[in-house]
């Protein structure tokens, strides 16, 4: 679809594009994690962001692009915020497990402030196949992300797959435990819930430098003989 490149009200069309696109993604987030996707239809979405459903597809495909693009967005912001918790801890200085817990403090915390942005990140997706795809493709990013920082962090000669398995584990783990805890089915604090994913995500990592380390010494010595 062809967009209006002329001015208007001190505004380009490019702005006014972006704004439209993000008033869908706002209306969407509300109505999406009050009924699901199933719940959602493009006539409905465009009457309550009070925008002409013409302004619908000049961003997005169909209902499906536009999920697509409301979920990326959500994790972005994720990921956004625990990398920035992990360099301000970093940047004090902060040993393996209060580094972990700074960082999930404002990972869990980001979630629970609004557990509508869990709820569409990770709860949504039996809706259809299209949600099941993102909300893989979620912990796929959150996964891979996870790995390559442990990988840099631990110093590591080369990726090794141990790190992709831990990092799957537990960020898999921890989406569940978080939507669990939301749930009201964990009887606990969220100081002593993110206290207690510190802890098993260290010791997780732990775990997989020593065991990294003996399989590399199991191959020297193969080697060497």
């Amino acid at each position: 679809m062809s967009h209006p490149k002329r001015p208007f009200l001190g505004e380009s069309a490019a702005t006014r594009v972006q704004n439209r696109r993000q008033t869908l993604l706002d209306t969407a987030f509300v109505k999406a994690s009050e009924s699901g996707w199933k719940g959602l239809s493009i006539h409905q979405l465009c009457l309550d962001a009070g925008l002409n459903k013409r302004y619908f597809y000049e961003s997005f495909k169909d209902l499906d692009a536009l999920a697509a693009a409301l979920i990326n967005d959500l994790t972005a912001q994720l990921v956004q915020v625990g990398q920035s918790a992990v360099f301000s801890g970093l940047q004090e200085g902060k040993e393996t497990l209060p580094l972990a817990t700074q960082a999930l403090r404002a990972s869990i915390g980001w979630l629970v402030d609004d557990p509508r942005r869990a709820r569409i990140l990770f709860s949504l997706a039996n809706d259809n196949p299209g949600a099941l795809k993102h909300r893989q493709n979620v912990i796929k990013t959150l996964a891979q992300t996870l790995s390559a920082f442990s990988i840099e962090y631990h110093q590591a000669d080369e990726p090794h797959v141990i790190a992709k398995v831990g990092s799957a584990m537990l960020i898999g783990g921890t989406i569940e435990i978080v939507v669990s805890w939301l749930d009201g089915n964990l009887e606990v604090s969220l100081d002593e819930l993110v206290e207690d994913v510190a802890h098993f995500w260290v010791a997780v990592g732990e775990s997989a430098i020593s065991l990294t380390q003996r399989r590399l010494d199991e191959r020297s010595q193969g080697g060497k003989g």
